[in-house]
């Protein structure tokens, strides 16, 4: 569970860039319901939530033609309505586990871009944009309650060398492959858990 004093923190301060892992669960189809963010108005909400544990991806997702960054609803990351959004992947993963309601957000901010050439691309060019996002990510882990020392959950290859570039002396990171990767759910739950089963 987490505080409600950090959770309206995290909420005023990043609700628009980040989100938790929980999601309503699917019925109709497999990406069924995935964007309903009515899942976080349950009364028992803080009781489902859990800070030991973030999930980091490397930018914030493209809107694919709907709100723009700063009008997406609270909490919208990683919880995409869109047909062909892969998001519906991580929940399945992550489904009646331990890591269900851990944090969620992305090491770059406000760098909305589908494709990850484009954003190493980016970095590369702009080194010193890394090292503004380390710090911004330091305060936002400072309001998730930064003595806990949550275990950083990368997801993708660059997100892992950014984060063991600058926070491995701080914090346990663990690699895990990201939820876009052309494999089907069942068995991207099966290399999730696997990455994680010493943690």
């Amino acid at each position: 569970m987490i505080e409600e004093k950090i959770y309206k923190n995290l909420k005023e301060k990043y609700g628009f860039l980040s989100s938790w892992a929980i999601w309503k669960l699917p019925t109709s189809t497999p990406k069924s319901n995935t964007g309903d963010l009515s899942i976080f108005d349950m009364p028992d909400l803080l009781l489902k939530l859990n800070p030991n544990y973030v999930f980091v991806g490397l930018n914030v997702s493209n809107t694919h033609g709907n709100k723009g960054i700063n009008e997406k609803n609270i909490w919208s990351n990683f919880h995409s309505s869109y047909k062909y959004q892969n998001d519906y992947k991580l929940r399945y993963a992550l489904m009646n586990t331990k890591y269900w309601g851990s944090y969620m957000t992305d090491i770059i901010k406000k760098y909305p871009e589908v494709d990850s050439n484009k954003v190493k691309l980016f970095l590369k060019q702009n080194p010193n944009i890394v090292k503004q996002n380390i710090e911004e990510f330091k305060s936002e882990m400072t309001i998730l309650n930064y003595i806990l020392k949550p275990v950083l959950i990368a997801m993708g290859d660059t997100t892992y060398k950014i984060l063991d570039k600058y926070l491995s002396n701080e914090f346990k990171i663990v690699k895990i492959m990201h939820y876009s990767n052309m494999i089907g759910a069942k068995e991207y739950r099966k290399t999730v858990l696997e990455a994680l089963k010493n943690i």
